[in-house]
């Protein structure tokens, strides 16, 4: 029986995180790996890291990455919560609410290039010299 109450907690807490990283999950892994693979029509990935790996993996690779970054993200959610720190409630929010930003960005920036054809990072980068 203790097993089956271990299970249902856990379960139960997989989904309060997945609740919590809505946003991550709609702009930083779904909307950026969407945008990034439609994007790549238009030009070239220009972090390198991501080129050597979309070269040698192929773009779908970007959402096993994603993946593995969302099971770090939960790994973080778990040692928060387990945490007696007051600060812990404070640091989830900011941290997750800081990757749905970025991946908003991200979505942004891709949206800019497949339909503008230059992004927004050339954009600041032009009015900044």
């Amino acid at each position: 029986m203790h097993n089956a109450n271990q299970y249902v907690s856990q379960f139960a807490n997989i989904s309060d995180f997945l609740k919590d990283v809505k946003y991550i999950i709609l702009f930083y892994v779904l909307g950026d790996f969407l945008t990034t693979a439609r994007a790549l029509n238009y030009g070239f990935e220009e972090n390198n890291f991501l080129a050597a790996i979309f070269q040698s993996y192929g773009v779908e690779s970007l959402l096993i990455l994603k993946v593995f970054f969302l099971v770090i993200v939960y790994w973080n959610y778990r040692m928060l919560r387990e945490s007696d720190s007051k600060w812990t409630d404070l640091l989830w929010v900011v941290s997750r609410k800081s990757i749905a930003i970025v991946g908003l960005f991200l979505v942004v920036n891709n949206l800019m290039v497949i339909f503008m054809e230059c992004s927004l990072l050339q954009i600041i980068h032009t009015m900044t010299f």
